[in-house]
């Protein structure tokens, strides 16, 4: 195992390769790159010419876009971890790409990308990758397909595509339970509407909270006795 060109270097240690067919965006990344006191700085409007450039003179650090003709950024990707690009093979690769998707994202790290940046990508964001870049500490490995790789980056991401599974199995469930939880209270709703409507006029009369007749009826005979007994004692104190 060995670890990327890029690692343990300083800023002004790196060579970094742009691979960007708009002439504009190669203007401004390379204006970036030099504002951070780098190395060098090489720009390729072509796949085929940064390859061969490349293949040449190895860089720390390669930045590609993703969309291109005739070939993509994922075609140099995988065109350089092949084992016979050796070192060309461990040489980092960052995307910077307007179609940041998931999925893109996904397929890029899985075929060894280090790092994909959404276009417009700041000074300051790419700075702070570039950082994080010379400090990653992941050995390349060969793996059985003949291809370079970044070490468990395979089971990172199918742990966190499990995880993102399992989120929104959450989400599912919980989306169900409020649908259920509204259908309830719909039918609820329905049946106190269906409901016999009590007139005013033949409401049971209620004193001191139970119904007359029956047994309640001596609760309220009791309850008025008390009440009886307290008006006369109430009485008898103002006589005196």
């Amino acid at each position: 195992m060995k670890h990327h060109a890029a690692y343990g270097l300083a800023m002004e240690d790196i060579d970094a390769v742009v691979v960007e067919d708009s002439k504009p965006m190669q203007t401004i990344l390379r204006s970036i790159l030099l504002s951070f006191k780098v190395s060098r700085v090489r720009v390729f409007d072509s796949v085929d010419d940064a390859l061969e450039a490349s293949l040449a003179e190895p860089p720390n650090v390669i930045l590609t876009d993703w969309r291109m003709e005739p070939t993509s950024g994922y075609q140099f990707l995988r065109l350089v971890r092949h084992r016979h690009m050796e070192p060309l093979c461990y040489v980092p690769i960052l995307f910077i790409t307007a179609h940041g998707t998931r999925p893109l994202v996904d397929k890029a790290l899985r075929a060894g990308a280090h790092h994909v940046l959404v276009k417009p990508v700041s000074p300051s964001t790419l700075f702070k990758r570039l950082q994080w870049l010379m400090a990653d500490e992941r050995p390349m490995i060969l793996e059985h397909s003949g291809f370079y790789n970044i070490y468990g980056i395979q089971k990172t991401l199918d742990e966190q595509a499990e995880k993102l599974q399992s989120l929104a199995g959450a989400r599912l469930h919980h989306k169900i339970a409020i649908q259920k939880r509204a259908e309830v209270e719909e039918v609820v709703e329905e049946e106190f509407d269906r409901a016999p409507k009590v007139e005013p006029d033949k409401k049971e009369e209620i004193f001191a909270g139970v119904k007359k007749g029956g047994t309640t009826a001596k609760h309220s005979a009791a309850a008025r006795h008390i009440r009886n007994a307290e008006y006369v004692k109430s009485k008898d104190l103002k006589l005196h």
